[in-house]
């Protein structure tokens, strides 16, 4: 399967690229502003990275279109800017991508290539819905969810596995260094019904055309809560929304 992944340095989407390059599929994907660390993972992968979100990635035509959550159908006010670029070099990613400035309703769509998608028909889908259908069914999820230290406590959880020879599979939103890449598939161990894989939960949402938090995707068996405090204001109305 070929996949194109829109928004693919973000943290969850770099993660989720370099799962499906080690499932065998190919896979390309374009952003804006593409930076470190996920650029500098994704090309030591060897996967093909676009600058921007032009219609003409259409012609690609991957078997699917996968859709990371910084992607809207917003428009540009009239000379209004692109969606602007990542942090600078060495900064920090954020889990969806890197967020565009909303400049207006009208005008340019922001994102040229997600029109073209829709008025072709072409086939999509959010991130973490493919991974809930091509890498998470069948094994045990053990997921990371709380307002802060998610990414650390998932670091942390899968090595304790590696380090007991469980060889767990994990997506963190970073890249841990004892691993020294931010998600594999892992291996079922001896002993072991299911293969472990360990996923750092974002509350956050899953795509324009779906805002439930991108965990409801992940349906773990296994789950680690860490502080709970009111957080994403720009998606949820108050603390009990979270809970």
């Amino acid at each position: 399967m070929h996949i194109h992944i829109l928004g693919i340095c973000g943290t969850f989407m770099g993660g989720l690229a370099a799962l499906a390059r080690e499932a065998g599929h190919t896979v390309t994907g374009c952003d804006a502003g593409v930076y470190p660390p996920m650029s500098e993972q994704l090309r030591a992968l060897g996967i093909e990275l676009i600058e921007g979100y032009g219609a003409d990635q259409l012609a690609l035509k991957p078997d699917l279109f996968v859709v990371g959550n910084v992607v809207s159908r917003a428009r540009l006010a009239d000379g209004g800017a692109r969606p602007a670029a990542g942090p600078p070099q060495g900064g920090p990613a954020p889990l969806g991508g890197n967020e565009p400035h909303e400049v207006g309703s009208v005008g340019a769509p922001k994102y040229p290539l997600m029109e073209a998608i829709l008025d072709a028909g072409a086939p999509y889908t959010s991130g973490p819905q493919w991974l809930a259908e091509h890498v998470l069914a069948g094994r045990h999820v053990l997921a990371v969810a709380g307002t802060h230290g998610k990414t650390t406590t998932t670091s942390m959880l899968a090595w304790v596995l590696e380090a007991a020879g469980l060889t767990p599979g994990f997506l963190v939103g970073g890249v841990p260094l004892n691993f020294g890449i931010s998600a594999r598939l892992g291996t079922l161990a001896q002993g072991q019904a299911r293969p472990l894989f360990v996923i750092e939960a974002d509350e956050y949402d899953t795509a324009f055309f779906d805002k439930r938090s991108k965990f409801v995707h992940d349906r773990p068996r296994t789950a680690v809560l860490n502080s709970l405090e009111f957080d994403h204001a720009d998606i949820f109305d108050d603390l009990g929304q979270i809970e």
